[in-house]
């Protein structure tokens, strides 16, 4: 059990990894524009972070400009801690975490697709997962569910439309069986802005200013 929580710990990591995307607009063209994650160098995105006790840690991350991946160009945002990048293409936003830790876990050139613009509501997508601990490796799925869209949130006192809120639900593969880890976060994006909210499961995330570059 102390090694299965020890992954609830590393997938709930996983929600963190929304910090940058590359744009790809296709105006005209009848495909979607990633108006979700519109995340042009230079432009820049604080949080708060509170936790279960309402202990809260602020933070920014910048986008600092472009990296290629396996051939694929991305953005980078980070700040002194943080590191992490994603692309769009079609609608389809996926993102990359160089290097992930928890507890002796090590999660290398981990690929997640965190959102799908176009699913209607209600569709679920996996991302299977591999993490080690020295030579034992666990794998992980992760399953992503568009569990509302279209709709207005408010966070921080500010009204937010046309969001998405997807729900992330993790399983571990033990003895070729798949056992349940639980419900990790519901993370909301904004269209024109990105990530405004993320409830995870032990602090919630969210957006308490940013500045959009053109």
């Amino acid at each position: 059990m102390k090694n299965l929580h020890s992954l609830l710990m590393i997938l709930a990591g996983f929600t963190l990894l929304i910090a940058c995307s590359k744009e790809m607009s296709k105006e005209g063209t009848g495909f979607p524009t990633c108006d979700y994650a519109p995340y042009t160098t230079g432009s820049s995105f604080s949080y708060i972070d509170v936790g279960q006790k309402q202990d809260t840690t602020s933070y920014t991350l910048t986008v600092s400009g472009d990296t290629t991946i396996g051939g694929t160009t991305y953005k980078k945002v980070r700040d002194d801690s943080v590191f992490f990048c994603s692309n769009c293409k079609d609608g389809i936003y996926t993102q990359i975490a160089s290097l992930l830790t928890f507890q002796g876990y090590k999660a290398d050139n981990v690929p997640l697709t965190y959102l799908k613009e176009t699913v209607p509501q209600g569709s679920s997508w996996q991302d299977t997962v591999n993490v080690s601990n020295g030579t034992v490796t666990t794998k992980a799925i992760l399953q992503h569910t568009i569990v509302q869209k279209g709709f207005t949130k408010t966070v921080n006192g500010k009204d937010y439309p046309d969001v998405i809120a997807v729900k992330l639900d993790a399983s571990t593969i033990l003895l070729d069986n798949a056992v349940p880890v639980g419900t990790v976060s519901t993370s909301y994006y904004a269209k024109g802005i990105g990530l405004i909210e993320a409830d995870q499961t032990q602090d919630t995330i969210k957006l308490v200013s940013y500045i959009i570059k053109p």
